[in-house]
């Protein structure tokens, strides 16, 4: 895999590079980013490159002379120059001095550079015994990555658990930076959109880079959308408070800056190396402030974020279904508005992702029982309960939450206004079916006229208003008959059949058997 170094002194342009392409997949590893050309002839005094992209003009060390001291270190480094608008006279003379390409740095595609990239050839001038100098630390790095996942990996499954013994490279380093650490955790602050991998890895890179340049941090890497890292603390600097928010400064200023991201850190409580994973636990429910506080660091201790009790759950459980029954849908609002105001009491964002889920499951079963609502045509009307869980913010929660009241709101008002008219025909049918009902009677009953009535009750019920009227007469015939030992005659003119002849053609019509029948298998 050929190995990379990229050195500019434009943070933006670093972030850029290195997360443009897929790099390892390409076959490339980038094994160094400089912010200048001192940084980077250091570095490549202890390790060896294949490929440098450098940027010409920087402070101090300049890309020419940065060149020119790599290539005596080794011939068979290959240079592509970073140019920017003004840089041509530049590249000239770059290329003059072999250099094998250049690119534009702001005007970059991923297909230019790979090809750029592609086209070189490396070669073997600056070997001994035909072979490359091996890199120095190279496996210690890749030891140090593995412990760094297995962390990672161990603190998130055994929180509680030692790390005595598990990552014993790492907890050196730390040991040697401090008596005891807090877990941080960055995030973005997260909005209704969500963050795409590429923003993602530049969010990454950013905060490896300057977690690399500043004194008693360790970053471990990426896991479930977190950052995660460590600051070592000295006995001079019990807490490290006031450190920690100078670096979140730092880091805040680099991501709105080069990112137009806002951040979210959070810290743990300061404990012993090997107690590091129960400050993790603590940094991420620090880190889950934002959900109330929007941007910012917040501390383990003072994060006071709790869970519901069992009775606490279903009393809330109870007083919503109560509220959406009686469609109080105002009120409901506002005692979540009350709840998640109060600053002594605060929940979890999780627990609220189970609120707003119990409650639009209340609004759904209301629409589909009381209105009889298809539940997909309500899933496009209402969304979906997984909208409550993934609200980052009390803001956003609060007008996911509000505008589910409202179509509620609307809905019922609407359904309500629209079906008064049918439940009140319907009664009225129920009330006179023993009597000549003509559908001119239900539609002025219902304040209709009866165009108007005979097509509304139709896409209402799916059926003509006669067809209705005889199936409730013939409904209440049955009834009659299993229950009285009335005649067909008298039978017929319960129902509203003048002609018992009549009748007894429409009950065959409606059930499909005569009414003898229907005796005979009674």
């Amino acid at each position: 895999m050929r190995k990379v170094m990229i050195v500019d002194d434009e943070a933006l342009v670093r972030i850029g590079l290195q997360s443009i392409i897929e790099w390892e997949s390409r076959g490339y590893r980038i094994a160094g980013v400089f912010k200048s050309g001192e940084e980077a002839l250091r570095a490549a005094e202890e390790e060896a490159f294949d490929i440098v992209l450098t940027d010409i003009r920087m402070p101090g060390m300049d890309g020419f002379a940065l060149i020119r001291e790599l290539k005596r270190l080794d011939p068979g480094l290959r240079f592509i120059i970073l140019s920017s608008y003004s840089d041509f006279e530049y590249t000239r003379q770059a290329i003059q001095a072999g250099v094998t390409d250049y690119i534009s740095k702001y005007e970059m595609e991923p297909e230019e550079l790979l090809r750029v990239l592609d086209a070189l050839t490396i070669g073997e001038e600056g070997s001994s015994g035909g072979e490359r100098v091996r890199d120095r630390g190279a496996e210690a790095d890749d030891s140090l990555a593995d412990e760094k996942a297995g962390l990672l990996a161990r603190t998130k499954e055994q929180p509680e658990g030692l790390l005595s013994g598990h990552c014993p490279s790492l907890l050196k380093r730390l040991e040697a930076l401090g008596r005891s650490a807090r877990w941080l955790v960055l995030m973005p602050l997260p909005r209704e959109s969500d963050y795409s991998q590429t923003e993602r890895k530049a969010m990454a890179l950013q905060t490896e880079e300057i977690f690399s340049r500043l004194d008693g941090l360790e970053y471990f890497g990426e896991q479930d959308g977190m950052l995660h890292g460590a600051c070592a603390l000295e006995a001079s600097d019990p807490d490290g408070e006031v450190r920690l928010r100078q670096i979140a400064e730092e880091l805040t200023a680099a991501w709105a800056k080069n990112l137009n991201v806002s951040l979210v850190a959070g810290a743990g409580a300061s404990l012993p190396f090997e107690r590091l994973g129960q400050s993790r636990t603590d940094a991420e429910r620090a880190a889950r402030m934002c959900f109330y506080e929007g941007a910012g660091i917040y501390f383990g201790e003072s994060a006071a974020l709790r869970e519901m009790g069992e009775q606490e759950w279903l009393d809330l459980y109870r007083q919503a279904k109560n509220k959406i029954e009686f469609l109080h849908f105002e009120e409901l609002g506002e005692e979540i508005r009350r709840r998640m105001a109060d600053s002594a009491e605060r929940l979890l964002p999780s627990e609220w992702g189970r609120i707003g889920e119990m409650i639009a499951t209340h609004l759904m079963n209301l629409m589909i029982e009381r209105y009889e609502l298809d539940p997909e045509s309500l899933r496009g009307r209402f969304g979906t309960n997984a909208a409550f869980r993934k609200a980052g913010t009390k803001a956003e929660f609060v007008r996911i939450l509000e505008e589910m009241l409202a179509r509620a709101k609307d809905a019922a008002s609407s359904l309500q206004a629209s079906r008064g008219w049918l439940a009140k025909a319907k009664a009225f049918v129920e009330s006179r079916y023993a009597e000549p009902i003509r559908l001119e009677d239900a539609a002025e009953r219902v304040g209709f006229s009866p165009s108007h009535f005979s097509q509304r009750f139709r896409q209402e019920t799916g059926e003509a208003f006669s067809d209705y009227l005889t199936r409730i007469r013939i409904r209440e015939a049955i009834r009659l008959y299993n229950e009285t030992e009335l005649s067909t005659e008298e039978i017929a003119a319960r129902v509203g059949y003048l002609n018992p002849n009549y009748f007894i053609k429409v009950f065959k019509r409606t059930t499909g058997q005569t009414v003898k029948q229907f005796k005979q298998r009674r």
